[in-house]
């Protein structure tokens, strides 16, 4: 049994930055960053408030870290992801990557919260933020490509920015919106089916009514 006491030793041997980033973190998240105080962010982090100051400059420089420290979590959370999943092939390797995102995401729902207002607070690290995630998978799709199992006429930055829109968007609809449920097994089966579909390798015919040939017919007709 984890008490209120274990718990808190275990905060304490944390470093102190750390600390005061996962206390600002979730309350920037709960509460929004214009309600809350380094005042506050101090008290849950079990500090006292001159001591931020050792540590960061101000409000808007530890909002900023909060957000870097979310995009390294999440790059991280996937890179890993792969690492254990042993995948082979461009789809197992989505698969275990979005995975890995939006059960991340379901753990931290806050996390929507904040980047959406770093839009507005600081947005170069909002554009930092999407541009980091989207080089990432820019080069899993080019390994991709080069390996033959996508098609090599798309643009890996596009495609990146399409994963991106897509695990933004499903996140928030089952994680955040849920207040940290996990996305159901039948949206991500769906998910990956969609990807299957529309990314097909270079010569293979589009599968089903939403693939390539089944356009073309259409709009022969």
């Amino acid at each position: 049994m984890v008490t209120s006491a274990s718990r808190k030793g275990s905060r304490s041997a944390e470093p102190p930055a750390e600390r005061l980033l996962a206390a600002a973190e979730h309350l920037f998240g709960e509460h929004s960053y214009r309600r809350t105080s380094i005042a506050d962010i101090c008290a849950a982090a079990g500090m006292a408030t001159g001591s931020f100051y050792a540590h960061f400059g101000s409000k808007a420089d530890i909002f900023s870290s909060v957000i870097r420290r979310i995009n390294d979590d999440l790059r991280a959370a996937m890179a890993a992801a792969l690492r254990g999943s042993g995948a082979g092939d461009q789809r197992s390797r989505e698969r275990a990557a979005f995975r890995a995102y939006f059960d991340l995401m379901s753990q931290r729902p806050w996390i929507y919260r904040i980047v959406r207002e770093a839009e507005f607070l600081a947005p170069s690290e909002f554009r930092a933020y999407y541009e980091r995630l989207a080089r990432g998978y820019a080069r899993g799709v080019r390994g991709a490509q080069l390996a033959g199992e996508v098609d090599p006429r798309y643009d890996p930055e596009v495609i990146a920015y399409i994963y991106t829109g897509i695990g933004h968007f499903i996140g928030m609809r089952w994680a955040e919106w849920t207040a940290g449920g996990r996305v159901p097994d039948d949206v991500f089966d769906d998910l990956m089916d969609v990807l299957a579909r529309g990314l097909v390798p270079a010569g293979e015919p589009g599968r089903g009514p939403a693939g390539a040939d089944g356009r073309a017919a259409r709009g022969a007709d």
